[in-house]
């Protein structure tokens, strides 16, 4: 498998002007000179792991993002996964082993919720059926 630099460098691209963030400044925060971010985002120039490491972490996503490229929805995954690993970084065990109880606790209690919510759904919709049915003029 070839490394496609033209579309990693798009991602890149892409990537900054979500952020509202100059190539300048890109290049300031991964510490390479503004001429090679250019080149970096054209596709014109190999990186270092390093590079590809520090570019995923001045852009908030996994460095996967930039290799592979997500969908838009997974993009925000992402940056949602990577926000949760940086609030877990100043935590001890026992502050992280109460967090993943409440985590796996509220995901069943949302799970049921959502399960809930389209038992209401189809029972709305046999409703509307039935009360069609009793109005109908064959009956």
């Amino acid at each position: 498998m070839e490394v496609d630099y033209v579309a990693i460098g798009k991602r890149i691209k892409q990537l900054r002007r979500e952020q509202y963030m100059s190539q300048e400044t890109l290049a300031m925060r991964i510490d390479v000179s503004i001429p090679h971010m250019s080149n970096i985002e054209n596709g014109k120039t190999k990186f270092s792991l390093q590079v590809l490491l520090s570019l995923a972490e001045a852009l908030n996503v996994t460095p996967d993002a930039l290799l592979v490229g997500l969908e838009d929805g997974n993009v925000a995954r992402s940056r949602i996964i990577r926000e949760i690993i940086t609030q877990l970084k100043d935590c001890n065990e026992g502050q992280m082993q109460l967090l993943m109880d409440m985590f796996n606790n509220f995901k069943k209690l949302l799970r049921r919720y959502e399960e809930c919510v389209k038992q209401q759904r189809e029972l709305s919709e046999i409703s509307e059926l039935t009360g069609n049915c009793a109005k109908s003029p064959l009956l």
